[in-house]
């Protein structure tokens, strides 16, 4: 996951620093977050993805559309500095005795739409720039899932914290929303296309009719999808 890391933390610095290039965000894990238990200051997002897990002991693998990421945001408007902590829950084997918790694997591109939903989420609570119906990314399914959710072998179902551990939450994920897939060529790099702000950098218009996407710097990246285009057209259309 340190290796995986990196690429968390580089997608996230090109994709605020697009935004809000004269403030400073740090990423980082912390293992110790608690859903709804925040510090005086934070705010808390979570979205419930898909992923891969493959047990350390007897490599067998499996996928799930029900891993929950968890990320604390913390603005400081004097400094102009931000702060985002992120636990991704664990999921262990069900056909072991006793194993281990598995850290999930996930796709370029699925980063990447995790991130983009986080960069929104940000400038809605913490700069107060908001998006009429503004709908997040689900996550790409790369193959069948089979069976319900396993809340026997989830650490966020275990610890209470799962959308679908049974305490009265809702049966489906809170992310799960209608916005079709983006279908892409699997021969072509896709880059990442992100919104340059007309006007002064630090602002994003409220009206999306006035939202300008002209200008869009084009980072070259492996598997990630162009989703700001994507948001305007079928989202804040």
């Amino acid at each position: 996951m340190r290796h995986d890391m990196k690429v968390w933390q580089q997608v996230f610095q090109e994709l605020i620093q697009e935004v809000k290039p004269w403030h400073t965000w740090t990423l980082k894990l912390d293992e110790s977050l608690i859903p709804n238990t925040l510090q005086p200051g934070w705010t808390q997002y979570q979205q419930w993805v898909f992923a891969r897990f493959q047990c350390s002991w007897c490599s067998r693998s499996w996928a799930s559309a029900q891993v929950q990421v968890l990320f604390h945001m913390h603005w400081s408007k004097r400094e102009s500095k931000g702060r985002v902590k992120m636990r991704i829950f664990a999921q262990r084997c069900q056909k072991c005795a006793n194993p281990p918790f598995e850290i999930p694997e996930f796709t370029e591109e699925n980063i990447s739409r995790i991130l983009n939903n986080l960069v929104f989420r940000i400038l809605k609570k913490c700069y107060k720039e908001g998006f009429k119906s503004m709908k997040e990314i689900r996550t790409v399914k790369d193959n069948y899932i089979e069976g319900p959710h396993d809340i026997n072998n989830c650490e966020a179902c275990l610890q209470g914290f799962c959308a679908q551990s049974g305490l009265g939450l809702t049966t489906q994920p809170p992310v799960s929303l209608t916005l079709p897939v983006i279908s892409l060529p699997t021969t072509v790099r896709t880059p990442i296309q992100k919104p340059s702000i007309h006007g002064s950098q630090n602002h994003i218009r409220k009206s999306h009719e006035t939202w300008g996407l002209s200008h869009q710097k084009i980072l070259h990246r492996p598997s990630n999808v162009s989703l700001w285009r994507h948001l305007q057209s079928k989202v804040l259309g």
